[in-house]
């Protein structure tokens, strides 16, 4: 009798030991949830965990692709890049966040491409300045790289001592000449070059504001425009052609035929955006050369294409130093510009666009 009250009692007290057990469980779940902590996630201290907090990304304020902060520090480079057929096809032309197309002379025309951003290691055939070009460089404070100018470009960069004048034939030290291609069109530079010796001269440093070549506003229904050809008047063996690749999501440049690929990786031009900037050009009055003096100061009206489709659009630039607007004619709303590399193509008044 006595030995069955002794495992009833036993039995009575291990029931209640489970239940305390259960209720101690139960409140150190209870304090889990209440502090957002548990054993496994707490370093000793019983506290919570803050919240991963993500950077937002770093873009371009040019082209609005990511980049890094370190790549703001530095000054735009404008170099001057040659496009006759010895030159072609051209290298680091993919990597600019953006590249303007002008005249020079006797209907040739010649490419100033602007790197913030893109570094790539070989860029070139580097060739001379002209006039409109000094005035593209203005509006990114850029340094501007070229070898030798016309009479016209050296009168304004010998005035103008706050131009961040890079020129081969001052300063050979960033340039070297591939020898497999015949002079004067094998003369090269690279981004990393030219922005340690911009460093050495006490050139390199951001610069704001800049030209803005992106939005976050979405393409309109617009005119569709799926191959564009542009002719530059006296430019008679040359011939332009823009052809929209949805797969690619830009245009690919045909240049007399050809498509227009990188030399050091063989990959195609692809521009998200271009502007087609309609201007005035006439020959200066006393050049022996017939070098075009290309309206880039003022006004006028253009073509913006992207996705495929294309608008009417208006320009003004008031002076020389100011940076470039452009607007969409119909409503004077800002440009709907895609993040991505553009190209300006800047149009004597006398060339024709065909769709």
């Amino acid at each position: 009798m006595i030995s069955m009250q002794r495992t009833h009692i036993t039995l009575m007290l291990a029931l209640v030991l489970c239940c305390a057990l259960l209720l101690l469980l139960a409140g150190c779940r209870l304090s889990e949830r209440m502090t957002g902590s548990s054993g496994a996630g707490n370093n000793g201290g019983g506290t919570s965990s803050a919240p991963e907090v993500t950077a937002p990304p770093v873009l371009s304020p040019i082209d609005g692709m990511p980049t890094t902060a370190e790549m703001l520090t530095h000054r735009p480079l404008g170099v001057m890049v040659e496009n006759l057929r010895p030159a072609r096809p051209q290298s680091g032309l993919t990597q600019a966040d953006v590249v303007y197309e002008a005249i020079t002379e006797g209907g040739i025309t010649r490419f100033e491409a602007i790197f913030l951003h893109g570094s790539p290691p070989v860029i070139g055939p580097v060739r001379s300045a002209r006039p409109h070009f000094i005035d593209i460089a203005r509006e990114y404070q850029a340094v501007y790289v070229h070898c030798g100018e016309s009479y016209e470009a050296l009168q304004i960069l010998s005035a103008d001592t706050s131009l961040f004048n890079l020129d081969q034939m001052r300063f050979d030290q960033p340039f070297w000449r591939d020898r497999t291609r015949e002079a004067p069109h094998n003369l090269y530079t690279s981004a990393d070059r030219l922005r340690r010796f911009a460093e050495a001269l006490h050139w390199d440093a951001p610069v704001s504001p800049l030209p803005c070549f992106y939005s976050d506003l979405a393409l309109p229904a617009g005119t569709p425009a799926a191959k564009v050809g542009i002719h530059f008047p006296g430019a008679v063996d040359y011939r332009l052609q823009l052809v929209y690749n949805p797969l690619r999501g830009g245009y690919e440049r045909y240049e007399d035929g050809k498509l227009h690929v990188d030399r050091e990786t063989g990959q195609p031009i692809i521009a998200t955006n271009v502007v087609i900037q309609r201007v005035s050009a006439l020959p200066f009055a006393d050049s022996s050369k017939g070098t075009f003096d290309v309206g880039m100061v003022g006004s006028g009206d253009g073509i913006f294409l992207s996705g495929g489709v294309q608008q009417p659009i208006t320009w003004a630039k008031p002076d020389n130093a100011s940076i470039t607007t452009f607007q969409v004619a119909d409503t004077n709303s800002p440009v709907p510009f895609q993040r991505g590399q553009t190209w300006v193509e800047v149009v004597p008044k006398g060339g024709s666009i065909q769709f």
